[in-house]
């Protein structure tokens, strides 16, 4: 029986999941325990996308929620600010080569699903306000929306950047820029503007998962006015909810 230890974050309104081993997979539900259900599929997809195959049949997988973080932020609408304690450990080259060629990879795919998409500018959704603004409806509004985040990013773990193209683009240059610390493996703790705590093992982890789930919404909205055969699926995103 597979063994996965869960990170929780949780508040009176929602739910998020994270495994430590698979940086950039979550689940979210209105509860931790609704959230696990529908974690196995998370995994799974995540694992198919990065790896190249989904894991084994998890439905009778042990999952132990290690770490559980009350949070007084908007986790209902994917507020998140947990550092995991792995994330205070070092890093080695190995490691961090293995997570930056997932973050380059995942900008390529979610380039390839934005360029399927007909027309880019068409809004996809109502228009709401959350925590960070006015949610981007269209296409090419929730792609600058992941761009532009790598600045927020960069900011976090005291690394000078400034996005000047697209994603692609700006995500080689983005570690490029972390490269050019000395230090850039080390694990020191840095403290944001707003007061969350980052080290750089934990950017990649907020890379891929901002990535995936503003790519999973664009896919299953996209589709809902596109056919599925038209609109390019690299990261084998499900349509269940």
């Amino acid at each position: 029986m597979a063994h996965i230890e869960v990170i929780a974050e949780y508040s009176e309104k929602g739910a998020m999941l994270w495994a430590d081993s698979y940086p950039g997979a979550f689940s979210r539900g209105e509860t931790v325990s609704r959230a696990l259900e529908k974690f196995p599929k998370a995994l799974s997809e995540y694992a198919r996308w990065a790896y190249g195959a989904p894991l084994p049949d998890l439905s009778e997988a042990d999952f132990v929620v290690t770490h559980a973080y009350r949070s007084d932020l908007a986790v209902e609408d994917a507020d998140s600010d947990v550092l995991f304690p792995s994330e205070r450990l070092p890093m080695d080259m190995t490691e961090y080569t293995q997570k930056k060629q997932l973050c380059i990879r995942s900008a390529q795919d979610f380039e390839k699903l934005l360029a399927s998409i007909p027309q880019k500018d068409r809004s996809l959704r109502k228009s709401r306000r959350t925590f960070y603004g006015r949610i981007p409806c269209s296409a090419r509004e929730m792609a600058e929306h992941t761009n532009h985040t790598l600045e927020y990013y960069a900011a976090a773990v005291g690394v000078p950047y400034d996005n000047e193209g697209g994603l692609l683009e700006n995500r080689k240059r983005f570690f490029r820029a972390i490269e050019s610390a000395p230090d850039f493996l080390s694990p020191r703790v840095y403290t944001a503007a707003d007061g969350e705590l980052w080290t750089r093992k934990k950017l990649m982890r907020r890379i891929l998962w901002h990535d995936r789930i503003h790519a999973r919404a664009l896919y299953r909205l996209a589709i809902t006015f596109w056919s599925r055969e038209r609109i390019e699926n690299p990261f084998f995103f499900s349509t269940e909810k």
